[in-house]
């Protein structure tokens, strides 16, 4: 059983994917032309993603997952949730989003960058199914982590099997208030971080233990510039664009019905707007915001999971990039 940090770029290297090398056979021409003239015109500066993953050489893996975090959050609070998966032979990754967790060390990514992030998850995708040809591999991101999920499934969805978006909706409790507070700060200085951690927090969980562990996580962030939150916000306002635009593969949304931060009915919406007919939700009554990150599952949300994979996994074979 192990567990280890890398940088995907050192396991496999992405960058060589992209620029053709080795992998000509793996990635068509005219898709790294697409990706590096997309990451071009958009002025995305390359950054090797912080990467963690959980894997038991003893247990055969059968397929591989990839997880995104939420605001504030970091690839660790997988850590309980891809140890229960490598088990079960789903050998799971974790990713930094830029701006977050490992990225706060490094010059040039310390804030937020949506785009940046989707060519992160991008070339992590491409290096895991090098690492991985012969495996079907998922998709799962929680709250923000569910919508760039979302995003990444929409924009790139040769480079999937599959997508698990857990409480991905922009629909929040008390957002006409969060939103004025954000707004004026942001006409008074744009760039100075201020601490949103004891809201997100009291409205995420009543845990009085999982409050404590959050608000002392020394690699959480919580201090979020009113530049930063309003990219935040417009990221997630595409949601529903996004849903649209994923009509072939399949989907499972996962929703908390007691969570006090993130609106269940906003959830079911964006389920809604799903184009693909194989879709999936599941409403777990006893739930908050949380519910894979942070040991915040119980042993039905790793049945109801490990399921929806298996039986995806017969009807998907290890996509070759198109």
């Amino acid at each position: 059983m192990a567990a280890f940090a890398v940088f995907l770029t050192s396991l496999v290297s992405a960058a060589a994917i992209e620029s053709g090398g080795s992998a000509t056979n793996f990635i068509k021409k005219d898709r790294r032309a697409e990706y590096a003239a997309a990451d071009k015109a958009k002025g995305i500066k390359r950054a090797n993603a912080p990467c963690i993953v959980w894997s038991d050489a003893n247990v055969p893996t059968r397929a591989v997952l990839l997880c995104i975090h939420g605001l504030g959050l970091h690839k660790d609070t997988y850590e309980a949730f891809g140890k229960r998966m490598q088990a079960l032979g789903i050998a799971t990754y974790a990713i930094d989003v830029r701006g977050f967790g490992d990225f706060m060390a490094s010059k040039g990514h310390k804030t937020c960058d949506f785009d940046g992030c989707l060519s992160d998850v991008r070339r992590s995708l491409i290096a895991i199914r090098r690492a991985n040809p012969d495996k079907p591999i998922f998709l799962l991101g929680e709250s923000m982590g569910g919508a760039i999920a979302l995003r990444v499934t929409a924009m790139y969805p040769e480079l999937i099997d599959g997508l698990i978006s857990s409480v991905p909706a922009g629909d929040r409790f008390k957002q006409g208030r969060s939103s004025w507070k954000v707004a004026i700060k942001y006409l008074k200085n744009k760039d100075k971080p201020f601490n949103v951690g004891e809201s997100v927090i009291e409205q995420a969980t009543q845990k009085p233990e999982l409050r404590e562990a959050w608000s002392k996580d020394p690699v959480a962030r919580m201090n979020l510039s009113p530049k930063e939150l309003m990219q935040f916000q417009m990221f997630m306002n595409q949601n529903h664009k996004s849903a649209k635009l994923i009509t072939s593969k399949p989907v499972l949304i996962v929703q908390g019905c007691e969570d006090k931060l993130v609106k269940p009915e906003g959830t079911v919406e964006l389920y809604n707007k799903l184009s693909t007919p194989d879709r999936e939700i599941v409403l777990i009554p006893n739930a908050e915001h949380l519910i894979f990150e942070e040991n915040q599952f119980d042993d039905e949300v790793i049945t109801k999971v490990a399921g929806w994979i298996d039986n995806h996994i017969s009807a998907s074979s290890a996509n070759q990039i198109k």
